[in-house]
C-alpha cells in the first residue's frame, strides 16, 4: 500500500512538473523581450558558443572572451554538443532541461523524506516544481535547470549516504567535480558535504572528495586553457547589496519566508538546516543578484515553509472545524498559484518593461 501510493505521487509529480513546463513556455514566448523565449534567455548566447566550440566550430576572435568565461561551466553545453547530432542545438539544450527537471522532482522528493514526513516531502517537491526560478530559468539555454538537478542530487547523496558506512563515496567524489563544472558557484555543495561530514564526524570521508574535487575540477580547467584572469572577464559582481537579496528571496519564497522562519523555530532535528545555509552563505550569497542564484538555498528553506504550512493548517483547521490535511492542500496550492503569479510579475518587470535592476528603476522615476 505504501509503495503504491508513493509510484502514485511520484507520476503526479512529474505530471504536474509537465503542465509547468507547458505554463512556463507559454509564459516566457508570449512574456519576453525580443528575441527572448522558452529557448533563448540573457546568458544563452555564451552557452551555444561553448556547445558550437565543442562541436569543432570556428570562434571568432571578438567572442573570445566570453567563451572563455562560460567554458568555466561546460558540461551541459558539451553533452549539448553530443545531442546536436541528433537535434538542432537549441533544442538539445530544451531536451536536456525537460529531463533535469523532471528527475529533479522526484529526486528532491525523495530528499525531503529524509527531513519530513512522507505526505509532507510530497508537497515540498510540488512547492519545488513550481518555484520561479524553475519556471523563467528552467527550460531556455542555460545551465541553471542542470544546476537544480545537482542540488536535489547531492543533498539526497549527501544525508542519505553521508550516515551510512556501507556505502562508498566514489559517486559522491564524482558528481561534485561535476556539479561545479555544471555552474561553478555549486561549490557551495563541496563547502556543504564537508560542513556536514565535520558535524556526522567522517573526518576520514573528507580528504577522499576535496582530493577529488580539485584533481578533476583543476584537470577540466587545465585542459581548457583556462585561468582565473579568464573568469573575471566576465564574472564580476553585479547588482550587489541588501535590496536584492530581500528581492530575490521574495520572488523565490515570496509569503513562504515568514512559514520557513515559523517551521525552523518548531523544528527540533536544525544540523542539516544549519550546515546548508552556513556553506552556501559563507559561499557567495551576500552577492546574489537574481533569484536564480539565491534559489541554491531551496533544500533547507522548502522544506521549513512545508513544516510551518503544517503548523499553520492545524491552527486554521482547529478554528474552522476542518481537517488539518484538507487545509494543507489549499495552503499548498495557494503557493503554487503565488508562484505563477509572481512569474508573470518578474516577467513583466524584467522582459517586458525591462527593468533590470534598481539603477533603470530610478531612471524611470526621475
Amino acid at each position: 500500500m505504501e509503495r503504491s501510493m508513493n509510484i502514485n505521487r511520484m507520476i503526479i509529480l512529474i505530471l504536474v512538473s509537465i503542465f509547468q513546463m507547458v505554463v512556463s513556455a507559454l509564459m516566457l514566448n508570449n512574456l519576453s523581450m525580443e528575441n527572448w523565449s522558452a529557448i533563448y534567455a540573457e546568458d544563452s548566447e555564451g552557452y551555444l558558443l561553448v556547445a558550437r566550440y565543442f562541436l569543432g566550430e570556428e570562434i571568432s576572435s571578438s567572442a573570445l572572451p566570453l567563451l572563455k568565461y562560460r567554458l568555466f561551466s561546460p558540461v551541459v553545453p558539451f553533452v549539448a554538443s553530443l545531442l546536436a547530432r541528433f537535434l538542432p542545438l537549441e533544442y538539445a539544450f530544451l531536451y536536456l532541461n525537460c529531463c533535469f527537471w523532471l528527475v529533479s522532482v522526484c529526486l528532491f522528493y525523495q530528499f525531503s523524506k529524509s527531513l519530513l514526513r512522507e505526505e509532507l516531502a510530497y508537497y515540498c517537491a510540488l512547492l519545488f516544481t513550481t518555484s520561479l526560478p524553475l519556471i523563467i530559468w528552467g527550460l531556455p539555454v542555460m545551465v541553471d535547470m542542470a544546476a537544480f538537478f545537482f542540488i536535489a542530487l547531492k543533498c539526497l547523496l549527501i544525508t542519505r549516504l553521508l550516515p551510512d558506512k556501507r556505502h562508498t563515496y566514489l559517486i559522491i567524489v564524482l558528481t561534485i567535480p561535476l556539479a561545479i563544472l555544471t555552474k561553478p558557484n555549486l561549490v557551495s555543495l563541496f563547502l556543504f558535504f564537508i560542513v556536514y561530514a565535520v558535524s556526522q564526524k567522517q573526518y576520514f570521508r573528507i580528504f577522499p572528495v576535496v582530493f577529488g574535487t580539485l584533481v578533476l575540477v583543476g584537470g577540466v580547467y587545465l585542459s581548457l586553457d583556462l585561468g582565473i584572469e579568464d573568469f573575471l572577464t566576465y564574472g564580476y559582481l553585479r547588482h550587489q547589496g541588501l535590496f536584492y537579496v530581500v528581492n530575490a528571496l521574495v520572488f523565490c519564497f515570496h509569503w513562504g519566508l515568514p512559514l520557513a522562519i515559523w517551521g525552523f523555530w518548531l523544528e527540533k532535528g536544525r544540523k542539516f538546516y544549519f550546515t546548508y545555509l552556513i556553506s552556501t552563505f559563507a559561499c557567495y550569497l551576500i552577492f546574489v543578484h537574481n533569484p536564480r542564484l539565491i534559489f541554491v538555498i531551496c533544500p533547507a528553506v522548502l522544506p521549513l515553509v512545508v513544516r510551518g504550512v503544517e503548523e499553520c493548517a492545524s491552527g486554521l483547521a482547529s478554528r474552522w472545524h476542518q481537517k488539518p490535511e484538507r487545509t494543507v492542500t489549499a495552503l499548498v496550492v495557494i503557493y503554487m498559484l503565488t508562484s505563477n503569479i509572481l512569474t508573470v510579475i518578474y516577467l513583466y518587470i524584467t522582459r517586458v518593461f525591462q527593468y533590470r535592476s534598481v539603477e533603470s528603476l530610478k531612471h524611470l522615476l526621475d
